[in-house]
């Protein structure tokens, strides 16, 4: 691709919604994740996941495949639910992409083991009506738990636009945009409401959540292991943001990482680069993966102002016959250094944490 073409591409919005919120015929990869913390009526902390992914056959995959993600951590009782289903090959009314029509996203049959179906509410795709049903299967006591989350989601505000503007060249080769591409915005300002079950409990949650919707090309020709981190971030003050490591970056505890967020300021979307450093304590994982449960994420430029996550529950990992990855529900904090030995909190919210370390 020409950088005059490049720059053509690049001038037009990257992202334009409700219309992106829908399918993109063409893309490679697709998905729509759902993540975040619920609060009960009587106190209790739950983290959640629904995730539902479309992947297109290409030159190194030959067949197409969609899966869904669904877990629900129970911080108080410290245990984690979930399941990892995969649906071969991908259907092909998986998701909606005609714009006129009415916006869903749905695998599985309802009520199925690993079903994920997402509607419009009022026909209006950025107000959702989500459902998810699966079956927790525990390794280590062999217990069956099914488990139903059922959510309202209403986003207000404006999305958060990953790298500034919601695309990021990955395959200068690609014959298309779409398959050039990476395009990947976030719903942060959603306000949820609704039921989740665990077994035969049924609880009713709240909580102000976050999606992601991320299509198109995406950096699978990497020589060594597909790794990365990421922290998302809601604080209490009403600043998000979204932090990642470099690609194939391989961490290690106290040693700092290249990283980058994108920060949500008054409707903005700000690209920064920060540092990011992971920090014990550990978890490891029965595939001997090591993962991390704290980091710190500080401003490459500002190095008195820094952010702390702290997962809320040490398994979060998803038990998958393939890699693994750890999603999970965790707490921020927003910390300003007023000397080399005393901090103070200038916020804190909440945050989630994924580690896909191959």
């Amino acid at each position: 691709m020409s950088t005059n073409q490049e720059n053509q591409e690049n001038a037009i919005p990257a992202i334009t919604l409700p219309a992106d919120q829908f399918g993109h015929t063409g893309a490679p990869t697709e998905w729509w994740w759902h993540i975040g913390t619920l609060h009960s009526e009587d106190g209790r902390t739950f983290g959640f996941e629904i995730n539902a992914t479309g992947m297109q056959a290409t030159k190194n995959a030959p067949y197409s495949y969609a899966f869904t993600q669904i877990e629900i951590t129970d911080v108080e009782n410290q245990h984690n639910y979930q399941n990892v289903t995969v649906f071969n090959p991908l259907p092909a009314d998986w998701a909606e992409y005609d714009t006129t029509e009415q916006w869903f996203v749905k695998l599985g049959e309802d009520n199925s083991d690993g079903a994920v179906s997402m509607t419009a509410i009022d026909g209006n795709p950025l107000h959702m009506h989500v459902q998810a049903t699966f079956t927790d299967n525990d390794p280590e006591t062999s217990t069956k738990t099914d488990c139903q989350i059922d959510l309202n989601f209403f986003q207000q505000g404006s999305p958060l636009l990953v790298w500034g503007n919601g695309c990021n060249l990955v395959d200068p080769a690609g014959k298309s945009p779409i398959t050039r591409n990476n395009y990947y915005y976030s719903l942060t300002h959603l306000q949820a409401a609704g039921t989740i079950r665990i077994g035969t409990e049924e609880i009713k949650v709240t909580g102000l959540t976050w999606m992601d919707h991320e299509y198109g090309a995406f950096p699978n020709g990497s020589t060594g292991k597909v790794i990365w981190l990421l922290q998302d971030i809601q604080l209490d003050n009403g600043l998000h943001l979204s932090n990642y490591t470099k690609f194939g970056v391989i961490p290690q505890e106290n040693v700092p990482i290249p990283s980058n967020a994108t920060l949500l300021v008054d409707g903005e979307s700000i690209f920064v680069n920060t540092v990011t450093t992971p920090l014990g304590p550990t978890f490891v994982s029965k595939k001997g993966v090591t993962y991390f449960l704290r980091f710190k994420i500080e401003f490459e430029d500002y190095k008195h102002l820094s952010f702390m996550v702290e997962s809320s529950y040490p398994d979060q990992v998803f038990r998958d016959p393939g890699a693994d990855v750890y999603e999970g529900v965790a707490t921020a904090q927003f910390l300003f250094d007023l000397t080399e030995k005393k901090q103070i909190v200038i916020s804190q919210g909440t945050s989630w944490i994924e580690q896909n370390l191959g």
